[in-house]
């Protein structure tokens, strides 16, 4: 039997750490003076190493729920992307046998989750004591001074904006923005990488978890959830280009796996139930948007809601 190789692991894995810390600045590191590479090392590392972390503690969740079951599967291949303001698509393993039943699906899809989610709350909550403020307003005259610069906002779930208004606030995010620190952003990224994960449609782990719990029956009405998933482009229009993914690529409906011999049980209902319903709290509905020196433009959605909420306050 061969030995396995494990250098695209490794390569894949050095590469995400120098994404997620150069980013953008990624392709220009050979023209870089050493005490540019020195500062955004020491600026970013703690950023790249928190989240790489959360990824690779996500996938091992996977990983070690498929090896109890004798499973084949790969170590994590991390996706680097030398792009701004991530710099990375995640991880993935890649299950080399048929998942036998249920209840293996239900362990291997749910264990991933699972730790990045106990592991984003901390860094997000230690990370946001060392974040500050920033007023709208500061950030808009410097934009309309620099019309070639643009600002990013990274959007709340109901999760981050109360525990920002908790550690920062009481705040009106009408008038400030929170600058996370480089934890708190890994925590951000983490939860938002999280909330993906759990969509509860195909191959994703939330398709895994949903699927087991509900059982064939669910194909009757799926399809109906994947259609309200939709509404959410009413709000950010990214999630367009998400539907188009699952719908074509990830698919809606879930593979066949048989039933096990045996129910789920009590546990791991309530814990599946459980994981599911945090997606609630910790989905951001407009993730990323990007203000330029004209103004943020709001989608549909938003200004349908910023109307009602104008017409019920008078």
């Amino acid at each position: 039997m061969s030995r396995p190789s494990y250098g695209w692991n490794i390569l894949l894995f050095i590469l995400t750490f120098f994404t997620l810390t150069f980013q953008g600045e990624t392709l220009q590191i050979p023209f870089l003076s050493s005490a540019t590479i020195s500062e955004i090392l020491r600026a970013r590392s703690p950023y790249s190493f928190s989240l790489l972390g959360i990824l690779f503690c996500h996938e091992m969740g996977h990983y070690l729920a498929a090896r109890y079951y004798g499973i084949r599967t790969t170590l994590p291949y991390f996706l680097p992307v030398p792009l701004a303001p991530v710099g990375t698509m995640g991880a993935v393993i890649k299950i080399k046998e048929a998942i036998r039943d249920k209840i293996q699906l239900f362990d291997i899809g749910v264990w991933g989750p699972a730790m990045s989610l106990v592991l984003s709350i901390p860094c997000l909550w230690i990370g946001l004591k060392n974040s500050q403020l920033v007023p709208l307003a500061e950030r808009s005259v410097l934009l309309h001074s620099n019309p070639e610069l643009v600002d990013i906002h990274f959007g709340d779930s109901i999760f981050t904006y109360f525990l920002s208004q908790q550690i920062l606030g009481p705040f009106d995010p009408k008038l400030f923005t929170v600058e996370y620190g480089p934890l708190a952003f890994a925590g951000w990224v983490g939860l938002l990488i999280t909330a993906l994960n759990l969509l509860p449609f195909g191959q994703l782990d939330g398709g895994h978890v949903l699927y087991s719990l509900a059982g064939e029956k669910y194909r009757r009405w799926i399809y109906y959830l994947f259609s309200a998933f939709l509404l959410l482009s009413l709000w950010n229009y990214s999630w367009i280009l998400w539907g188009l993914l699952i719908y074509y690529l990830i698919k809606v409906e879930h593979p066949y796996v048989p039933d096990a011999s045996f129910p789920l049980g009590k546990f791991r209902k309530i814990f599946g139930w459980s994981m599911l319903l945090s997606l609630v709290f910790i989905f951001p509905i407009s993730p990323i948007t990007v203000v330029s020196s004209s103004g943020l433009r709001t989608s549909l959605g938003e200004d349908l809601w910023n109307f009602l909420v104008d017409v019920i306050s008078k």
